[in-house]
């Protein structure tokens, strides 16, 4: 039987969670990478994805960050400090 590791860290759980919920392999996703333009989410698909982010997490945005969120290194930024 093989024993998957879950991550360690704040950042590889936060980019384990971008892979799985934006189904694209983590060494693609790269900080420049627009969430609409790059990766074609919609406006509410980016809110759902932060709010998913946000229970895996257990971390929260305010409306603010939030509404600032546009690429993978702000999610970074806004969920790593």
């Amino acid at each position: 039987m093989i024993a998957i590791q879950a991550p360690v860290t704040r950042s590889a759980s936060l980019m384990h969670s971008l892979s799985e919920e934006l189904r694209v392999p983590g060494h693609r996703l790269q900080p420049y990478l627009r969430l609409q333009d790059d990766l074609f989410l919609e406006p509410l698909d980016v809110d759902l994805l932060i709010a998913t982010l946000e229970s895996k997490l257990e971390y929260y945005l305010t409306e603010e960050e939030a509404s600032q969120v546009e690429t993978v290194g702000d999610l970074q930024t806004f969920f790593l400090r």
